[in-house]
């Protein structure tokens, strides 16, 4: 039987959003009811920052062919991949949460709703796709354009988004009963073996490719590292100009390389200590002894508005700290800037003469 939910609207003894409930177990009230406006209000912002940075990285690279290399194109996946899972999780969560304040109730299914967070398997897999090109380029530069075609590439990242659907597509078909929607806060909790089955289809995928990128780019971090060294080094005791040339351009292609590392290494560590601090959130209600309205908060709010933030931190990094897409980033705003003062000044009136 599926477990009574207080803050879903359904009646309870002291139920009233506005005035704090008490949970049937718990004689500990509810959050107010503002706690509702603002948890919306905080997904709006967030998604309209991930859409406009990830579009304005997106469209950066789209416009700059300098920047048409399988790389960026990952990135270009990534950015896709924060925009598509951001959008619809917004959407179904309004609706449930404007139905809820309406009192005209919704027509989101759970399943549907679980389903929908597939492009979070696509974001991880966007990370290891661009760690193992920066592994070949390394380790063979001068087969990587042989080896990472842009039809080797179409092809890598269709599969991704195929595995990514094919992992999440049970969540449609398992019981109705195996969620608990908390439509005042727009989110569904999964409960007893349907929470087993998302850690098993969800949660390890995203451990995996993240432990995976990691150990990949910090390997290649080390092996260039020591390489750059090295060519320093014998670039010091040769004696012809012709391979100290030489060896300055390696010197070179290998640092070009560090960097898009190092960014990615910033984006998978940042998301990697979020997903360290969701679970010692839990901690006061086993520890502590927190009452239940605590541990309702942390599953239907908390976690989830967190999500947003681990969305938005990929396309902030690319766009700040990449230096490869910044730069065009900022060369595209400042010819938009004039072309707007320009046609403000257009429409402007100009001032009257006094006669």
């Amino acid at each position: 039987m599926e477990e009574q939910d207080c803050f879903s609207g359904d009646s309870c003894p002291g139920s009233g959003i506005g005035h704090g409930t008490v949970p049937a177990n718990n004689s500990s009230p509810s959050p107010p009811g503002y706690l509702i406006s603002i948890s919306l209000g905080f997904k709006l912002i967030m998604t309209l920052l991930i859409w406009l940075m990830a579009g304005w990285v997106f469209t950066t690279i789209k416009t700059t062919r300098r920047l048409h290399k399988p790389h960026n194109i990952f990135v270009v996946n990534l950015m896709i991949s924060t925009m598509v899972l951001s959008l619809p999780s917004t959407i179904l969560s309004s609706i449930m949460m404007i139905g809820h304040i309406t009192a005209v109730g919704d027509f989101i299914s759970c399943n549907v709703y679980f389903f929908l967070l597939f492009p979070s398997l696509e974001i991880y897999f966007s990370y290891f796709m661009t760690s193992l090109d920066k592994l070949i380029v390394i380790m063979y530069p001068f087969k990587h354009r042989e080896i990472m075609t842009p039809r080797v590439v179409k092809y890598a990242i269709t599969a991704s988004w195929f595995l990514s659907v094919a992992l999440f597509i049970n969540k449609l078909f398992i019981d109705s009963s195996g969620y608990r929607k908390v439509a005042v806060f727009g989110s569904c909790i999964p409960l007893g073996s349907t929470n087993t089955e998302i850690m098993l289809t969800h949660t390890i995928p995203i451990f995996v490719a993240s432990i995976l990128t990691i150990a990949v780019d910090a390997y290649l971090s080390y092996i260039g590292y020591q390489v750059s060294k090295q060519i320093q080094r014998e670039a010091r005791l040769s004696g012809t100009s012709c391979e100290v040339a030489a060896l300055q351009r390696r010197h070179a292609a290998i640092k070009r390389n560090l960097k898009p590392m190092m960014t990615l290494l910033v984006v998978v560590l940042g998301s990697t200590i979020f997903g360290v601090l969701v679970p010692l959130l839990y901690v006061p209600v086993h520890v502590l002894e927190y009452p239940t309205s605590y541990l309702y908060i942390l599953e239907s709010t908390v976690v989830p508005n967190m999500g947003y933030i681990v969305l938005l931190m990929a396309p902030i990094v690319y766009g700040l700290y990449y230096k490869q897409v910044r730069e065009p980033m900022i060369m595209m705003l400042k010819t938009i800037i004039p072309n707007c003062k320009f046609r403000s000044a257009v429409v402007a009136p100009l001032p009257q003469r006094s006669s």
